[in-house]
């Protein structure tokens, strides 16, 4: 998400164990890669600011938000929250749909249940779609 980027920019949220790795470079960032934008999460990157103030900028510059629930993480939960209060569309993964709370059962997620190709297809499906409504290319 660098100002000589033009690729629209997704924002991974997910847990930051490395049971998650996989599925983010296999699963998130290769559909986002297949869906022509440019996706990181922060704790692949450098920065010297606090963690939270990279997440709120990130967040807020991002097209779209991608947050895994699996597990339900509290960091997650937490920065899918901000990411709603910000009117950002978040599309939602979780391996188990337990995992969904009442209040985001509405919202649009995927189920994966341990397929990452499988969340790769319907993720780059997804992101290709929002991201050609009209709401989102007036830079939401």
């Amino acid at each position: 998400m660098t100002p000589l980027d033009d690729a629209p920019a997704v924002f991974a949220l997910l847990p930051t164990s490395p049971d998650f790795d996989d599925l983010y470079t296999r699963g998130i960032h290769a559909a986002c890669s297949d869906a022509g934008v440019h996706c990181e999460r922060v704790d692949q990157q450098l920065f010297d600011e606090s963690i939270l103030a990279r997440v709120y900028g990130r967040i807020n510059s991002a097209d779209l938000v991608v947050a895994d629930l699996s597990g339900r993480d509290p960091n997650v939960f937490y920065e899918t929250g901000f990411a709603h209060a910000m009117g950002k569309v978040v599309i939602l993964l979780v391996q188990d749909v337990a995992d969904i709370p009442f209040d985001l059962q509405h919202y649009p997620y995927i189920v994966y249940a341990g397929h990452i190709e499988e969340l790769r297809t319907e993720l780059t499906r997804r992101v290709k779609w929002f991201l050609d409504q009209p709401l989102n290319a007036k830079g939401r």
